[in-house]
C-alpha cells in the first residue's frame, strides 16, 4: 500500500473585508500552499489538500491565517473536512479517476 495520505477539504472565509469578493484572499491561500509544497485541488467552494502528516494541519492553517491577517483581515472562519482512509489509496488523483466519466 502507498504511504497514507490525508485529504482535507478547507474553506477559508475572511470576514469584515471591504468587498463581497474573496478571490484575492483565495489566491493568497494558494500561494501559502504552494510555498509549503502542499498538493491541492481548487474547487468552487472548497479546496482539497493532500497531506502526509495530519499533525502539520494546524501549522498550515496558522500560516494561512497569518498571511490573511497581514492583509488586514481581522476575522477568519475555516471549515474543514478530513478524509482519513486506511483501507486503500487516498489521493486527489485516485478520487478524480474514480469519478471520471
Amino acid at each position: 500500500m502507498n504511504s497514507m495520505k490525508y485529504l482535507v477539504d478547507i474553506s477559508v472565509e475572511p470576514i469584515g473585508t471591504n468587498s463581497t469578493s474573496i478571490s484575492r484572499y483565495v489566491k493568497l491561500v494558494y500561494e501559502v500552499l504552494k510555498a509549503k509544497g502542499i498538493k491541492f485541488y481548487p474547487a468552487p467552494s472548497m479546496t482539497t489538500l493532500e497531506i502526509d502528516d495530519i499533525t502539520q494541519l494546524g501549522y498550515i492553517i496558522k500560516d494561512i491565517d497569518d498571511t490573511l491577517a497581514k492583509e488586514g483581515v481581522k476575522r477568519i472562519v475555516t471549515i474543514m473536512k478530513i478524509d482519513d482512509r486506511r483501507d486503500k489509496e487516498n489521493s486527489i488523483e485516485h478520487k478524480l479517476k474514480a469519478i471520471k466519466m
